[in-house]
């Protein structure tokens, strides 16, 4: 008899944990129709990534963008048949066109300027695709505002996609650098050129005053001649940037003269 209790009550408390299962599990199922659904796996935002030590820059880069839209392109190439983009009396396209949660004037006030965004400028593999981004998400969501499906050739005189552009422009600057401490090698050298360095002899990596020491060289051969009007929009550029961040090792303020024989812009 002792055993035989023992045995019912053995048997009534499984029953029991067998009945609060079975409840506990219709409670999780109710309001779907059967058993809890797995927690979905979070999805990565469209812009995930975005704040990363560049974010600021791009802030920058952004504005220019947009502006560009209806405004001459204030890139280092701008293009001289550049038209607006936008249809006439289309609304105008904004940050929250795309950034719909975004606080748009705390954002914007993270803009660096343009003497800290120029680092990421110069860096080709980071401006190419980042635009190539934002291009083709304005001909994606904004094609009913647009004059026209939107190319790097809109706001460029040469697009920075392409490998001539490297081939054209990097021989260029190969010799604008080089004539800090040798002849110029222009159609029109200065007779009485002298050397522009405190230092005669030539840096290591020229280029990396602007570019990061991880920039390649010029390739030896090709291209180097653009039409003039292009030609005075570069080096007036490269003469800017030059004597803005090489001045503490300049013999002077360079000017065009000190290369040319005859000012170019004449």
């Amino acid at each position: 008899m002792k055993r035989l209790a023992i045995a019912l009550v053995v048997a009534a408390i499984a029953a029991f944990v067998v009945v609060r299962l079975s409840v506990a599990s219709r409670v999780r199922g109710e309001g779907s129709g059967g058993p809890a659904a797995p927690q979905e796996t979070p999805q990565p935002r469209e812009d995930a990534g975005e704040d990363d030590d560049a974010s600021p820059a791009k802030v920058h880069f952004m504005r220019k963008f947009v502006a560009a839209l209806t405004a001459p392109p204030e890139n280092l190439m701008p293009s001289a048949a550049y038209a607006p983009l936008l249809k006439e009396g289309a609304p105008p396209i904004g940050c929250v066109d795309c950034h719909k949660s975004m606080d748009v004037e705390a954002r914007l006030s993270t803009d660096p300027g343009a003497d800290a965004a120029q680092p990421f400028r110069m860096r080709r593999n980071f401006m190419v695709p980042l635009m190539e981004k934002w291009v083709a998400r304005l001909n994606k969501r904004h094609a009913d505002r647009l004059r026209k499906e939107v190319t790097c050739a809109d706001c460029h005189t040469i697009d920075p996609r392409d490998e001539g552009y490297r081939t054209t422009i990097a021989p260029l600057m190969g010799r604008f650098v080089g004539a800090l401490t040798t002849p110029p090698q222009n159609a029109n050298p200065a007779k009485a050129w002298k050397p522009l360095l405190r230092a005669p002899e030539a840096p290591s990596n020229p280029c990396a005053a602007c570019h990061g020491d991880d920039r390649e060289a010029p390739p030896a051969s090709a291209r180097t001649r653009l039409d003039r009007a292009l030609m005075v929009r570069l080096m007036e550029r490269w003469v800017h940037e030059l004597n803005r961040r090489m001045k503490d090792r300049l013999v002077k303020a360079v000017g065009c003269i000190d290369c040319h024989e005859i000012d170019p812009r004449k």
